[in-house]
């Protein structure tokens, strides 16, 4: 590769166009994370432009040189090359196995269950509880609809929260929905909300991520790289799927609002730990505050739990339909 070296300063660099013809890769630009993915048969690297760190295969590698944009093209720097990622075999020609961009399976997950009960209301409703009705309801609505349908649990039964995205993952699943409710300190606090997994979007959306996440686990061993890039790791790992998420997170709140009327909070983010490692798009509903006595009564009703759930269910369809337009070709 050393022919294809540019010299930026005193550092080496290559063009990650010819990174790509090397190994006989594939690439893919993220334009909203700002992140460079290269997969090499069953390897991948992630880079973003200006952030002196790489993920390996998913594993965390400070660079002593950043990634750059040079007239348009990104480079690499050297010593990536010839320490890690050189030696990766090329891509096996493919059988030709067609892929389309229909959406089959459908991951629902009920919030908490078991020993944790989540929030619970003024006059002793269960997050965990309302949340598993509720993911019962749109399971049966999805199934009708010729989806299949993967319940991260169907009992009131405790699922760590890496273990659900996970469940998902081993399914294949096509999108993953987690079903909560809201709780606050404010009586008066109402209305429903849909997340997916980002930076949080205001303090709000951080204390709700912190209350459901207890503590959110390191993303990688702290001795891997140093403090001041486990948030640049962070990004790396989980903003593969963002944009898409943010749609159906999107579609989802209009269909709640068309069927339980204009208590509308809207979209959000914040770091969920139930959301991160989904290979999918994936959001957590927010489906009220049951800590709101009008909003708990309502949720006691076994109607406004089916409405909750068309109102999802409404959503998912919306986004089907939008994503099968733009994947309706062979990938």
């Amino acid at each position: 590769m050393a022919s294809f070296r540019v010299m930026v300063g005193s550092v080496p660099y290559l063009p990650s166009q010819a990174v790509v013809r090397a190994l006989e890769g594939e690439e893919h630009w993220d334009s909203e994370a700002q992140t460079w993915y290269l997969t090499v048969n069953r390897h991948e690297l992630r880079v973003s432009p200006q952030m002196p760190v790489a993920l390996v295969d998913g594993v965390a590698r400070e660079l002593s040189a950043p990634p750059i944009i040079e007239q348009g093209q990104l480079l690499l720097p050297e010593r990536l090359w010839s320490e890690a990622i050189g030696s990766w075999k090329p891509l096996v020609p493919s059988q030709g196995i067609p892929v389309t961009g229909r959406l089959r399976t459908i991951v629902v997950d009920p919030g908490h269950g078991g020993h944790d009960p989540g929030a619970h209301g003024p006059t002793g409703l269960k997050e965990k509880s309302l949340a598993l009705d509720v993911a019962k309801r749109l399971r049966d609505l999805l199934t009708q609809d010729g989806f299949r349908v993967v319940m991260t649990r169907s009992d009131d039964r405790f699922i760590p929260l890496n273990g659900r995205t996970a469940i998902g993952n081993r399914q294949n699943g096509d999108l993953f929905v987690s079903i909560h409710a809201n709780a606050s300190r404010s009586k008066a606090a109402s209305g429903f909300e849909v997340y997916y997994l980002s930076e949080a979007t205001d303090d709000n959306a951080r204390a709700l991520a912190a209350s459901e996440n207890a503590a959110l686990p390191d993303e990688v061993d702290p001795g891997a790289v140093s403090g001041g890039t486990q948030a640049i790791v962070w990004d790396l790992l989980y903003t593969e799927h963002r944009v898409e998420s943010s749609d159906l997170a999107s579609r989802i709140v209009y269909g709640l609002k068309t069927q339980v009327g204009p208590k509308n909070r809207g979209v959000k983010s914040a770091r969920f730990a139930v959301l991160k490692g989904a290979r999918m798009p994936a959001v957590l509903v927010e489906v009220g505050f049951i800590t709101n006595r009008k909003e708990e009564q309502q949720m006691r009703s076994a109607q406004y739990r089916q409405n909750l759930a068309e109102g999802v269910r409404r959503g998912i369809h919306s986004f089907k339909e939008e994503f099968e337009r733009k994947n309706a070709y062979t990938r």
